[in-house]
């Protein structure tokens, strides 16, 4: 799943505990710790649980502080937690953040705004208030009041969203968090980066999920150097430009001719997802056609690779084919269609896991996203 207006299919939750770790050079960095569910096929509002990912964890809001658990997004770009107006009937029992016990709180001017994602929708109304995230605290922070969730929303165990994006696009004047810490000065660099690992088997939990850290990125999380691509600077997302994809070293499809290729790097969601025809081109050329496919074929699938920056990344049939056992062994392809038919590719955990992701925002001009082969 992932919260941007793209296709976010297939989710698992994956339950964060979070360390926070202040490095010597001002970088504040979350170790995840994993726990996955495996809950098949289960539908929620539509949508179809293929066993993927969603990465969140601890914030506080407000004098004296209260804690909620919210997805790291860099899909989309607001923040909202529950309001005391969110009901009690849902699934899970979430914390709902009561303005008038915060000294800092203070409600924005405007009505109320809908808040809806392609898995999902939250009505909230704008507010202001200090928001801790890893030990930092960000002063007056916009952010969204929540109430009336839908259907999936109502079923969800963690408790809100923050988006890494880079400009709000949900009410106009009002600032993301990220542009937040760099505007507050808050860490020495004006980066981010992503590590997260690969999860192996049939659920249970995994202590050593990955680490997202705000300020820099540890050098023995990857190896080489990244490639850095320039951000599309036309949009309030981390998207990128993207040109061929190899099959086997040979190039199998060329997407880029006529139109520009663009891809929106995001670990809110699962897989990678791509337009009909290009991922209907992939699936020819492995020889495949549908996203679940017969596990005898697995052995033989070939390398895919990306061609990003000048560079090809390269992922093996471990990384774009998940393979489970309980209760019968399956084998699913990473590599899904978008259901809203869009043209931009999502880069999502599939990607990034194979991929140390580093956000830079150094130069607001040019900020750019960079990719090292994870360790």
């Amino acid at each position: 799943m992932s919260f941007s207006t793209t296709t976010k299919m297939q989710i698992l939750l994956l339950f964060l505990v979070i360390q926070l770790c202040h490095g010597s050079n001002d970088t504040v960095s979350i170790s995840l710790k994993r726990h996955t569910l495996n809950v098949g096929g289960t539908s929620f509002g539509g949508l179809k649980n293929f066993d993927g990912v969603v990465f969140y964890g601890e914030i506080s809001v407000g004098s004296p502080p209260q804690k909620f658990n919210v997805v790291f997004d860099t899909g989309s770009t607001d923040l909202w937690v529950p309001s005391k107006e969110w009901p009690e009937e849902t699934d899970h029992k979430h914390p709902k953040f009561d303005k008038d016990a915060s000294k800092t709180c203070r409600l924005m001017k405007g009505g109320e705004v809908n808040i809806a994602y392609e898995t999902g929708s939250v009505v909230g109304i704008l507010a202001q208030d200090n928001v801790n995230v890893g030990g930092v605290v960000i002063k007056s922070q916009d952010l969204f009041l929540a109430r009336n969730p839908d259907t999936y929303f109502r079923s969800v165990k963690f408790d809100g969203v923050i988006g890494l994006g880079i400009k709000s696009s949900r009410a106009q004047g009002s600032v993301t968090v990220w542009e937040n810490m760099v505007k507050q000065k808050l860490i020495t660099k004006p980066i981010f980066s992503l590590y997260l690992r690969p999860h192996k088997g049939d659920g249970g939990e995994d202590p050593n999920g990955g680490q997202i850290m705000f300020g820099g990125f540890d050098p023995k999380q990857f190896k080489g150097e990244h490639v850095y691509v320039p951000m599309k600077l036309s949009d309030d997302r981390w998207k990128i430009k993207m040109s061929k994809i190899y099959i086997n070293g040979k190039p199998a499809i060329n997407f880029c001719d006529d139109v520009e290729c663009t891809a929106m790097v995001d670990s809110g969601s699962t897989d990678i997802f791509g337009p009909d025809e290009a991922v209907g081109k992939i699936y020819k050329e492995i020889g495949a056609t549908k996203v679940i496919i017969r596990c005898e074929q697995f052995p033989a699938l070939p390398d895919i690779y990306f061609e990003i920056g000048g560079k090809h990344l390269r992922l093996t049939k471990h990384d774009y084919v998940e393979v489970k056992t309980n209760p019968k062994k399956r084998c699913r392809l990473r590599i899904v269609k978008s259901k809203n038919r869009r043209k931009d590719w999502v880069l999502g955990e599939a990607f990034m896991t194979k991929f140390h992701t580093v956000f830079d925002y150094g130069d607001v001009k040019t900020p750019r996203i960079g990719f090292a082969e994870a360790i």
